[in-house]
């Protein structure tokens, strides 16, 4: 595969690296705030059902507002909304910090102040994507996407979680008080861009076209073979994955005697593997092909998370947890390229906000499948074993979805060794 001259030497401009440096903050801040929201529960309760439920309310927004958002996007100043939302987020964690100094809070609040978190996740996260055009050349689009990319996964995961950790360490409030912080001066640096450069406002459609607007990546979606087939993966492999998610807490403290530090350390190792497969996926797809890439990925995941389930030895799990992120980062680039492959550019971004609806909605379902799974196992096999259940489901679904793929993957795969450069 060959690359222009010029789309490696095309230099990002300052307003990026200044964009870049907002949403890597916020991505410490996001992942201080995801770990202390669930530590902070595992101290009202030892039930894995409502600690899931707290999870469950982070994710839940995105099954409401991520079509309707991804229509707001394209009508509002984009880097304006992303410091509306950054500092609504601000705003919140500092109250819910000043609680957590003052009071005993309640699960009900937990909850409460899990749903906003996600509901302004929904608003910047969006309007982040759609905003990268205005800030990067058209010919250094796929590298700084690139970049965006990799800082997610090592501010989320490398840098917050463990930040959180540590600081959770000084008390519950302090995660959140430093999420405050954090995203109030990201907001400010917004504002600084968007006096710098354009941040165009769209005149609004006509009601019945803002309707149209919303269902049109779903109706593509529902056309197009490949796409229903990747949707319906989509829908399993996050189901599943979310339920495991739903009793982490408790199976890092419980099972593998793990405290709050240790926790966050085992998902930054799983973040190390997140990058290197990021790293090296698009090696790897020319290498392999598509149909592959995708079926080598799925089976990874599946044999890494039956070994957790019936390994859970703290080196073992560290390993496991590292390399199926590897293979988890792998089958996004792969299924990103054949959506690329499938969807003109007209309509790619709401098929890919549909995907993103997609992939955070059924975490939805898959928190609270989890948290039930744990229930109603721990009287027949005891908690420390219950909370193993989940990974068993997990990978005996991913083998039976890699059963399930292989003859439709085979029937409307996509080559990616004989395409143009890959975003």
């Amino acid at each position: 595969m060959t690359e222009t001259p010029v789309a490696r030497t095309t230099r990002l401009p300052s307003r990026f690296w200044l964009f870049w440096s907002c949403l890597t903050a916020g991505g410490v801040a996001d992942g201080m705030t995801l770990i202390a929201l669930t530590w902070s529960a595992s101290t009202v309760t030892d039930s894995a059902l409502q600690i899931s439920l707290v999870a469950m309310a982070e994710r839940f927004p995105w099954l409401l507002f991520a079509l309707p958002m991804g229509a707001v996007v394209d009508r509002m100043p984009r880097i304006a909304l992303m410091a509306a939302a950054g500092a609504l987020r601000a705003a919140a964690m500092l109250v819910l910090g000043l609680l957590l100094l003052t009071t005993d809070v309640s699960m009900a609040v937990l909850t409460a102040f899990a749903v906003f978190f996600g509901t302004t996740e929904v608003a910047y996260g969006i309007a982040a994507d759609t905003a990268v055009p205005l800030l990067a050349p058209e010919k250094a689009l796929s590298r700084a996407n690139g970049h965006i990319r990799a800082s997610q996964i090592l501010s989320n995961d490398f840098v917050g979680r463990p930040l959180g950790g540590l600081l959770l360490k000084a008390g519950l409030a302090v995660p959140f008080l430093g999420n405050a912080l954090v995203n109030g001066i990201s907001a400010a640096a917004l504002l600084m861009i968007r006096r710098r450069g354009d941040d165009p406002v769209v005149t609004p459609a006509g009601r019945g076209r803002f309707t149209a607007e919303i269902g049109a990546g779903l109706k593509l979606v529902r056309a197009e073979p490949i796409l229903q087939v990747l949707a319906l993966s989509a829908v399993v492999l996050n189901t599943l994955y979310a339920a495991m998610l739903a009793g982490q807490v408790l199976f890092v403290r419980d099972t593998l005697g793990l405290g709050s530090l240790g926790y966050a350390l085992l998902l930054s190792a799983a973040a190390v593997g997140g990058v290197a497969g990021s790293q090296y996926a698009r090696r790897l797809l020319e290498r392999l092909g598509t149909e592959k890439s995708l079926l080598t990925a799925l089976l990874t995941m599946a044999l890494c998370f039956l070994g957790v389930g019936l390994v859970p030895a703290v080196p073992v799990v560290v390993v496991l947890y590292a390399v199926a992120s590897a293979a988890v980062a792998f089958w996004s680039v792969s299924t990103l390229t054949l959506r690329q492959l499938s969807v003109p550019d007209g309509t790619l971004g709401r098929v890919n906000a549909t995907f993103r609806m997609v992939t955070f909605g059924m975490s939805v379902a898959g928190m609270l499948l989890g948290g039930l799974l744990v229930e109603a196992t721990s009287g027949p096999l005891g908690q420390e074993q219950a909370l193993r259940v989940p990974y068993w489901v997990a990978g005996a679904g991913y083998l039976l979805l890699l059963a399930f793929l292989r003859p439709r993957l085979r029937h409307g795969r996509a080559d990616v060794r004989e395409e143009g450069d890959l975003r």
